[in-house]
């Protein structure tokens, strides 16, 4: 009887380790799409000191996907997420030729659609507008100092895309879309300040 018992021991146990799931984007209900410039850098032919660098997105809730006849409704696929999320740094170029990250406060920023929040990068949001069901972002980064500057995004510096992820809440899935995007130099774009 009690080897009985140490074998329903161990069998459970090994059921439960089995079950285990490892993978996070399972455990966190994650599903990716790839895209085409949904953010976007609204280039000038020069910048000076006093002007702004805005970033952008304007996209639909219905997105393409790879091998799809129809369109995919990122809106309806995430329980309704109101924002996609992204993160972006400004860098200045330092006269021995590293670059430093150039701390934006949140309250210098002109925020004109979407909104936004800063430290050492910039956490962007595009909000959904439910009148054209487009999400939207639209917010100008000041350029306080001359010199050489790079924009980036995200956290990944060796591929030109950008990481918007949903703010999806309870147990519907979170969307990843990985957009590629308009830099002139990636994964960076790359800018002087007169």
């Amino acid at each position: 009887m009690k080897t009985l018992k140490y074998y329903f021991l161990l069998t459970t146990s090994l059921l439960i380790l089995s079950s285990c799931d490892t993978n996070d984007d399972g455990f966190y209900n994650v599903v990716y799409l790839n895209a085409t410039d949904l953010v976007t850098v609204e280039t000038e032919p020069s910048y000076n000191v006093g002007d702004f660098i805005f970033v952008t997105a304007d996209f639909s809730r219905y997105q393409q996907e790879v091998g799809q006849d129809e369109l995919l409704d990122i809106y309806k696929t995430t329980g309704n997420a109101t924002r996609f999320i992204f993160p972006y740094y400004l860098e200045r170029k330092k006269a021995d030729g590293t670059w430093e990250v150039v701390p934006i406060p949140t309250n210098t920023l002109q925020i004109i659609k979407g909104s936004a929040i800063s430290g050492p990068y910039v956490s962007g949001s595009c909000v959904f507008n439910s009148a054209d069901d487009t999400y939207e972002y639209n917010v100008g980064v000041p350029l306080t100092q001359a010199g050489d500057y790079r924009l980036g995004f995200g956290y990944d510096t060796s591929s030109n895309r950008v990481e918007l992820v949903s703010n999806s809440t309870g147990l519907n899935l979170y969307m990843d879309i990985m957009s590629t995007t308009n830099y002139n130099s990636p994964p960076y774009y790359l800018f002087t300040v007169n």
